[in-house]
Parts: structure tokens; C-alpha cells; sequence
């Protein structure tokens, strides 16, 4: 495969290549080092607790998969980009590629024939520190939840239900053990790096994260490209403000993880506080003009008929733009997976969105080109595949079983899915 190309050519040409393996460092809440956040839970690189962070970057399991990429050959642990790309012109895989590919060809160019990369360094950093979070959101789990552990004990207890447990014996999971050691390990990187991307759990409520931004305003490195995805519903650490934190910084890109609005929002991702979440955005956008927020919804059943909504009325109060909407799309688990939608519900959605993109048309003379990308990839992701109706029964069952721990009643919240709940709970 001849890499010697322009990122252009290397999207529309390669199934399988990557740049993210020459640049990147993705630890997940377990402490395995991944190829980037889409890899599913349990596959591994390496865990950075057992192994030390240099032998993860050149080991054997790296070798072999950069060996694999460089011959356009699929790792299994990337099936979630190649599940994307048979549906839609989107991945994170094509992303990273237009993002990053010409940065790595030196390194590429300089990989051995085994896949030993001596000249690639950790450039762009994704370490989920630990599972700490203030919300437990229903598509979730404790894995990424220490919010989630009563309630995922609880179901494991009384319905033998344990998806949503990811320890049985704590609730707050460390992924990495000696933390000092690391940011010690990472410190020799910090001159070199590019992006940082902070997400969780909970990236505010975590110490690690203010660490980091206090090193890079020691070295003055704040044109650094600082990315988040988080739920605004915390803007102070102890004696932390990030409002402040971030007026030192000049590339700061916020991507708010909220799916829905009101009442909605507060079931959906559970310990939201919606006020709190709109009065925390209004500080930012007085204090830090020049912060870039974004909407980053997990599209799926229980939201797809309000997404659009929410975006309207943000845009309307002038926090984003009509570009500011990016739905990332649930895989699972699959009885919120939108291709389970009933053929009519989907036509519905589907109705909704363009009827929203009408909306911007009409309203603003922006390029719409990137609302347009990710509504219409949404759409033809539902419609490509119909999954079975079983899946409905069970997203209703499990909705039973969280309303009565919770004291919730979903149904009447999300009237929009009366066909749902009246003819698949049982």
C-alpha cells in the first residue's frame, strides 16, 4: 500500500488504515490500552497496569496490528469504524486519516518491517483516568460510571441483570493504578503533544485532568488543542475553577454530552440537573467567548425524536451554531440501537430531522454541509439494517427495571414512543 499520499487519496482508497496507532494514546476506564476509544470493551494492548507504557507503544500486540494497517488489513478491534463506513461516509477511522495522516507519514516511512515505529511518540492523549462521574446515564454502565454502582448492584441482585456492572466490589474504578508514574512517564511527551482529549467518567471531577492543565500553564503550552466531552453539569474541582483555568488557554473545543432536554434529559442521563447545565453554559459563553461548544448526543431510541429540538433551542438562545450538532450513533447496547426502531417510527425520525434541517435552511445562510453530513448518516445507519423486535421487549424491560430502582416512569416522559411502550413491554 503506497501511504505516500495525500489524505484525500488515502480516505477514499484504504478499507482499514489508520493513522491513530503512530500517534495516539487511548487508556480506558480498565487501564487497557486501546487503539482509540470505538475498540470494544475487553480487547486490549496492553494493560498500562501491568505492563509498562514503552513495551505497550512498541510490544508485540502494537507491532502486529500496525503490521496489519500498513498492509490494509482489518483489526477486529476496529470493527465499530468498519460497521460505520458500510452505512455511511463516516468513521472516526476516515476522520483520524483527513485529521492526522500527514503528520504520521514520516513515520510510517520509518516503521520497520515488524512494526516498530522508534520515531512515533504519544502525540494526541485519550486517558480515562478512572470511572468517576456524577450521572448515570441509561445507555451506560459502572464501567464508565462510579454513579452507576448501587443501581447496577441492585439489578444484578434482584433481576439477575449485570450489564451495567462493571465491578462488583467498588464503585469507583481506577484505571490506572500508579497514576504518578505515569503523568511522570507522559511528562517527557508534554513539549511534543499536539491534542488532548478528556472524557470519562467525568472529566471535571477528576484530578488528573487539572494536573495536566496545570502543566501545560507552566510550560506555556496553551495553544495546545484541549478537547472534551462532558456533561457541564460541574464546573469546580476543591479549589479548581475551570472557567479560570481555561481563560489561559486559546484552543479549547467542548463537546456537551447531553441527548435530550428537560424532564427527558434528567431520565435519560440520570443526576442531570438541567437548570444547572444551561446556567453553567451561560457563564461560559460570558466568561470564555472564545471556548467552541458543541453539541454530542448518543443517538438512540429515547432520543431521536427530541435531538432536534434541543439543538433548535441552543441555537435560537445563541450557544452554538447551526453546524454545532454532531450525533454519535449507539451500537449498544442494541435495544437502544435506533435500527431496532419499528419501520414506521423510523420514517418518523427520519421526517424529524429533515423537517430540522428545513429549519436551519431557512433561518441561516451557513454552509450546512457538517449538520447535513452527520443527520444524513444518522439516517441511512437506522435504515440500514432492521434489527429484531425482541430487541424493543427488552429495551422495554430494562426500562421497567431502572424506573422502579429509581422511582421513574419513563413512559410517560418519552410520550413520543406510546407504540413502543404499548406494544413491547410486557
Amino acid at each position: 500500500m503506497d501511504f505516500d499520499k495525500t489524505p484525500e487519496e488515502v480516505y477514499k482508497d484504504t478499507k482499514h488504515y489508520c493513522p491513530l496507532l503512530w500517534n495516539h494514546l487511548h487508556i480506558n476506564t480498565q487501564g487497557d490500552v486501546q487503539p482509540c476509544c470505538m475498540a470494544p470493551f475487553g480487547t486490549s494492548l496492553g494493560n498500562i497496569n501491568e505492563i509498562p507504557l514503552d513495551k505497550i507503544w512498541n510490544g508485540r500486540a502494537m507491532k502486529k496490528a500496525r503490521r496489519r494497517l500498513l498492509k490494509d488489513m482489518p483489526l477486529s478491534t476496529c470493527k465499530g469504524c468498519y460497521e460505520k463506513e458500510e452505512s455511511s461516509d463516516w468513521s472516526l477511522r476516515k476522520a483520524s486519516i483527513m485529521k492526522y495522516h500527514n503528520s504520521v507519514k514520516p513515520l510510517l516511512a520509518t516503521t520497520y518491517p515488524d512494526g516498530t515505529s522508534i520515531d512515533s511518540k504519544p502525540t494526541y492523549w485519550d486517558i480515562r483516568f478512572s470511572n468517576i462521574c456524577n450521572m448515570r446515564c441509561r445507555m451506560c454502565g459502572h464501567f464508565s460510571s462510579s454513579k452507576w454502582f448501587a443501581d447496577a448492584k441492585k439489578l444484578s441482585q434482584e433481576y439477575n441483570n449485570s450489564i451495567y456492572l462493571g465491578n462488583k466490589d467498588r464503585a469507583i474504578i481506577h484505571a490506572v493504578q500508579d497514576t504518578e508514574g505515569l503523568l511522570n512517564r507522559l511528562n517527557e511527551f508534554l513539549p511534543h503533544i499536539q491534542e488532548i482529549y478528556f472524557a470519562g467518567g467525568e472529566p471535571m471531577l477528576m484530578e488528573e485532568h487539572y494536573r495536566i492543565l496545570t502543566r501545560l500553564d507552566e510550560l506555556g503550552l496553551h495553544n495546545t488543542f484541549i478537547r472534551y466531552n462532558t456533561n457541564f453539569l460541574q464546573l469546580y474541582y476543591k479549589d479548581k475553577d475551570i472557567v479560570e483555568l481555561w481563560k489561559k488557554f486559546t484552543n479549547v473545543f467542548c463537546s456537551i454530552s447531553v441527548d435530550t432536554y428537560g424532564d427527558r434529559a434528567e431520565i435519560l442521563r440520570h443526576d442531570t440537573v438541567w437548570n444547572t447545565i444551561e446556567e453553567n453554559i451561560q457563564r461560559v459563553k460570558y466568561n470564555v467567548p472564545n471556548i467552541k461548544i458543541n453539541i454530542t448526543p448518543t443517538i438512540q431510541i429515547l432520543n431521536i425524536f427530541t435531538i432536534t429540538d434541543l439543538h433548535q433551542q441552543w441555537c435560537e438562545k445563541g450557544w452554538v451554531g447551526p453546524n454545532d450538532l454532531f450525533l454519535n450513533i449507539l451500537h449498544g447496547p442494541e435495544f437502544y440501537n435506533i435500527k431496532a426502531l419499528p419501520s414506521h417510527l423510523k420514517l418518523k425520525a427520519e421526517e424529524k430531522f429533515n423537517a430540522h434541517l428545513e429549519w436551519l435552511e431557512n433561518n441561516y445562510n451557513d454552509n450546512l454541509y457538517s449538520i447535513k453530513n452527520t443527520i444524513n448518516n444518522s439516517i441511512s445507519y437506522m435504515m440500514s439494517e432492521q434489527l429484531d423486535e425482541s430487541w424493543l421487549q427488552e429495551m422495554c424491560k430494562q426500562t421497567s427495571q431502572l424506573d422502579i430502582i429509581r422511582n421513574q416512569n419513563t413512559p410517560a416522559t418519552f410520550p413520543e414512543l406510546e407504540y413502543i411502550w404499548s406494544n413491547y413491554a410486557k
